[in-house]
């Protein structure tokens, strides 16, 4: 090793990984019955100098067998003569070492076999994500559909009271531009009834078409909010206005139907894809919504715990029964009941809520309602870091090893 350039450091290595193969050679024979080869010493060890030689051509016959080097194996069975290693002693080692080999080409199958299944599994994950990103944007886009058509009525309805102002005041500003030509001083134009009809129906509309304006600009903004088309994927936001907007949008639903009471504690910014996080309280309200046979109450409350943040959203609807809660976010679960007719929404919102490494918990009695909670880890930013240091750090270690 000198001659070849190694240091002492990688002499040291060598040495100490000889010493390993040595005890794993004694442990090896004898597992198999080999102590009487004199290479396995019970209890305190006492290794002389024939011993060692015993050892060192015993394990080299191995080690040539077991490589298929034959002039090195006939060398070393040449050399153990000389030391009084006997010819069954030989075969014996040969014995062993074939057996290890073949458990060696057995283990080697295996971990080729895993390689393959990992391989194979990789690629149906892939495969998994896709189709479940898919299947996101294709719930979404079935919400957004819903949305719109509960929207195309609420803009319409501001929209129809803009235009029939607009009518409105064409006709009062008319009036008030007849009456300033045909009267040619101030006194008969401030006693004219028409002339201040005219300028109250003006002040009238202006707050009407002002209010229908805000209503319109409310609506968009909160599309806008539950939609983030120009915004990152992934952004600090926070909940309780991301739940606002989603309420705005929904208000055409539960319009005469369903109360909203609401118990917000003060709660951080959360790190999250947003646009899904939205998804899923839609996904939950709608839920709600549905449990609710006539008229009921739907409650939402914000809270932290244990460095979690938690939705909670409350229904006083039909329940859920107890053996259906576990089948509850399994894709395409339906029934005939309202509660639990969700289609893909709840498997979508599980899937989306377990992303950010969080979960969404169920709390339901038959008759009386349901708790849905979702329950997200306030560091996720945080955490997505220390999971990935901890995956790189086991990467390396794996590399190290193989």
């Amino acid at each position: 090793m000198r001659e070849a350039g190694a240091s002492d450091k990688e002499i040291r290595q060598v040495i100490n990984d000889s010493l390993s193969v040595r005890e794993n050679a004694k442990e090896i024979m004898a597992s198999h019955g080999l102590q009487h080869l004199g290479i396995v010493s019970g209890g305190k060890q006492n290794v002389c100098g024939e011993q060692t030689t015993r050892i060192k051509e015993l394990v080299s016959i191995a080690a040539a067998f077991s490589v298929n080097c034959t002039t090195s194996l006939e060398k070393h069975i040449n050399l153990s003569r000389s030391v009084g290693i006997t010819k069954d002693e030989v075969n014996s080692v040969l014995d062993s070492a074939l057996f290890i080999k073949g458990e060696a080409a057995h283990y080697v199958g295996q971990i080729t076999k895993l390689k393959q299944e990992k391989d194979q599994l990789q690629e149906l994950l892939d495969k998994l994500q896709k189709t479940q990103a898919q299947l996101v944007q294709s719930e979404k886009m079935a919400a957004l559909g819903k949305l719109v058509a509960g929207l195309v009525h609420e803009i319409n309805t501001p929209i129809g009271a803009i235009n029939s102002n607009a009518d409105v005041i064409i006709r009062a500003s008319n009036n008030i531009a007849e009456t300033l030509q045909k009267k040619k001083t101030i006194e008969p134009i401030e006693n004219d009834n028409r002339f201040q009809n005219s300028i109250r129906i003006l002040q009238n509309n202006a707050e009407t078409t002002q209010a229908a304006s805000k209503r319109i600009s409310e609506i968009i903004t909160s599309l806008k909010s539950f939609i983030r088309l120009d915004e990152a994927v992934w952004q600090e936001t926070n909940l309780q206005e991301a739940m606002e907007s989603i309420l705005l949008l929904m208000e055409h639903e539960f319009k005469g139907k369903i109360t909203v009471v609401k118990k917000y504690s003060h709660i951080p910014l959360i790190t999250c894809n947003a646009a899904e996080i939205n998804q899923v309280f839609m996904n939950l309200l709608r839920n709600a919504k549905a449990a609710i046979r006539s008229k009921g109450t739907v409650k939402i409350r914000t809270f932290t715990k244990d460095e979690n943040l938690f939705v909670e959203i409350s229904d006083n609807g039909v329940g859920i029964k107890p053996e259906r809660l576990k089948n509850l976010f399994e894709p395409n679960f339906t029934t005939t009941e309202p509660r639990v007719k969700a289609g893909l929404g709840l498997f979508i919102s599980n899937n989306i809520i377990r992303k950010h490494n969080g979960e969404i918990k169920v709390k339901s009695k038959l008759g009386e309602g349901s708790t849905f909670s979702v329950v997200l880890p306030i560091n996720l930013k945080k955490q997505q870091v220390l999971e990935t240091k901890s995956a790189d750090s086991q990467a390396t270690r794996c590399e190290k090893l193989n």
